[in-house]
């Protein structure tokens, strides 16, 4: 048994803009132009959820590393619920600890915050605690001691700063927050 259609006006299987006559059996030599379909009008896109506000301190560090924190902008903006009351940023700059993170010099201390997806890591050292701060240009490394830095002497905590100017920022806005650490670079 063979299904057939009514008989009707159907579009044209081989020109889109006809219409084709189908006589029920086949089609025929009948053709008309197709009215033209009416364009939907076009959808505005969703509007844009408005980037949280950063605070002005840290918007204003931020600024001054545009570029330097690729990949952190997560952290930057969690970076305030860090913060202790009436602690101010002083500089940013990225880093890598146990992922890439934000490391935030403040008017109190000194802090590395990392939010992965598994895993979190925040560490700080208070002003009153930090003794030395030592950058080394070869391995990177950014570390921060609450002793006096000697070979045998353990970081209290240490990230990888690849940038010398970075690191230089954050040891510069350190000296300035703190009269006790001093940043060295070997």
């Amino acid at each position: 048994m063979t299904m057939t259609r009514p008989a009707t006006w159907l579009p044209d299987p081989l020109d889109d803009s006809l219409l084709r006559y189908w006589d029920g059996q086949r089609w025929t030599f009948h053709t008309a132009m197709r009215p033209a379909v009416p364009q939907p009008a076009p959808v505005a896109p969703p509007p844009v959820a408005a980037t949280p506000m950063l605070r002005p301190d840290i918007a204003e560090a931020l600024d001054r590393t545009r570029g330097t924190l690729i990949g952190s902008m997560k952290e930057v903006k969690l970076l305030e619920t860090y913060l202790l009351p009436e602690e101010r940023v002083l500089a940013l700059c990225g880093a890598q600890g146990q992922g890439h993170g934000v490391l935030a010099c403040t008017n109190r201390r000194l802090l590395f915050l990392f939010v992965g997806i598994v895993t979190k890591q925040f560490l700080h050292v208070s002003w009153n605690d930090v003794k030395h701060v030592h950058y080394d240009r070869r391995s990177t490394r950014f570390a921060v001691y609450t002793t006096k830095l000697t070979k045998r002497a353990v970081p209290a905590f240490a990230v990888q700063v690849s940038s010398m100017q970075d690191a230089t920022a954050i040891g510069s806005a350190a000296q300035a927050a703190a009269a006790a650490p001093r940043l060295d670079v070997v």
